[in-house]
Formats: C-alpha cells, structure tokens, sequence
C-alpha cells in the first residue's frame, strides 16, 4: 500500500495530468483516466492500453484480478485532478496515430480550434455513442489527453482513435476524395439525407473561431445545418456535433 506523499508515483500521475503540451504529453506516451465510470470502461475496452491502475481501499475490490495498487486516500487525492477524487485512477500508453490511418476510418469528426476541455470531452463522447471512429483535434486546440477532457469524455476517449495537432489543410489533401466532406454552417442546408455515404467527415469549428476558410469557402465541402425553430442565435459545438452525429448515425 502507498501511503507516503513524497511517492515517486504522485509525481509521474501529476506531470501527466497537469502537463498541456503536446509535444511534452508525446514524450510521456501515457495519460490519465481517473473516476470509477472512466477506468472501468478503459478496462472493459482497451484493457491492453492500461499501464498501472491506482485505487483506494473502499474501491479495491472492484478491480479484484486487475493488479491494482492499493494506495491511501490521502495519496489519491494527491494524485487527482479532481477535488473529491472517486478512489481510482489509470495510466494509459498514448497510441501514436499517424495521418495515413484515417483512410480507412469511416466516420471522422474534425474539430477545428476547440479551447474548450467539457466540449471536446464531450464530442468524444458522443463520437463513442454515435459510432464514429476517429476524432481529429486541429492544431491550436486543447490537448484531448489533458484531465479534463479525458473527465468530460468518461471513459469514452479510448473508443474513437484520438488524431491530435493536424491543420485543416492536411485533412482535406488527405481525405478528398476518399470521403464525403461534410460542415457544420448556419448557412447550409438542412438536409438531413446520408444515405449512400460510405465514409465521411464532419467537420466543425468552435463559436469562437468558427470554420476555417479553408473549409466555408471551399464548394467541394458540403455544408449542412440544424434547424432551430426555437429562434437561437447558435448552439455550442458539442450539442451541435451530438445532433448531427446522431442524425448520421441513422442513415
């Protein structure tokens, strides 16, 4: 059992959570996945990825078989992101994806220029529950691998391959015309007719920034929109991104 705060383990479980470099999060080659909900599910679907596993008396017995570490409740709360952590916590190794993956991906979400963590974590994991199975984070945007994200996404970001740090313009001389480009505009159209589709990605830009013109001027890139009856001006990116990734997922 771990009970001394000066562990040589809080330091390395701290400098993956509090680092927001990626080129940093790259050397390190791990992340974090903390909460009950969020290493159970990296356990269940990507049990490989899990490098160590922390958790605390009152949660231990849920990972019977799992070689977890026994550590005190004072050492998790050292250890965690969080203000009342739940008494479990993962490193994971960080799967180095390589651009030329995504050709065989079907369902791509691109997120241009997102800052914030709730969103992306969000998307991601809605990308999970609507079955696309690549997300790609622009350059510019939060690390998807930071502890916040990983939190808002629950578990959900080791499902869709995570794409981090790419341009607009690599996506579109990568995919086009291997797949179907679909934006997110208010000034598209509101079709919602998928079919036939055999891979795609949808492409989104936060309320601050937008698309990129790269993309809202491009006519090859079909722009679609979500009607909005009730009047709103706009709706944030991940409940956009819900609404058109479900609508997909029905075609």
């Amino acid at each position: 059992m771990i009970t001394s705060l000066r562990s040589p383990q809080i330091g390395r479980v701290r400098e993956l959570l509090d680092t927001h470099s990626p080129k940093r999060r790259e050397e390190l080659g791990e992340y974090i996945i903390e909460g009950l909900r969020g290493v159970e599910t990296a356990l269940a679907l990507r049990e490989s990825s899990v490098i160590e596993l922390f958790a605390t008396a009152d949660v231990i017995d849920r990972f019977r078989d799992r070689d977890a570490t026994l550590v005190s409740d004072d050492v998790m709360k050292k250890m965690s992101g969080t203000v009342t952590p739940q008494g479990a916590l993962a490193v994971l190794s960080l799967a180095k994806q390589e651009l030329s993956g995504l050709l065989e991906k079907r369902r791509i979400v691109f997120l241009s220029e997102i800052n914030d963590p709730g969103n992306l974590g969000t998307v991601i994991r809605n990308s999970h529950a609507f079955g696309f199975d690549a997300v790609v984070v622009s350059t510019g945007s939060v690390d998807p691998f930071s502890g916040k994200v990983v939190r808002a996404s629950v578990g959900s970001i080791v499902v869709p391959a995570i794409y981090n740090g790419f341009t607009v313009h690599q996506i579109l001389e990568s995919l086009n015309p291997s797949h179907t480009l679909l934006a997110l505009d208010m000034h598209g159209s509101e079709g919602t007719d998928f079919k036939g589709i055999e891979k795609l990605v949808l492409m989104l830009g936060s309320e601050a920034h937008g698309l990129p013109k790269e993309v809202s001027s491009n006519p090859e890139i079909r722009k679609i929109s979500i009607a909005m009856p009730g009047g709103a001006e706009s709706l944030n990116v991940a409940t956009a991104a819900s609404i058109a990734m479900y609508e997909i997922s029905r075609s």
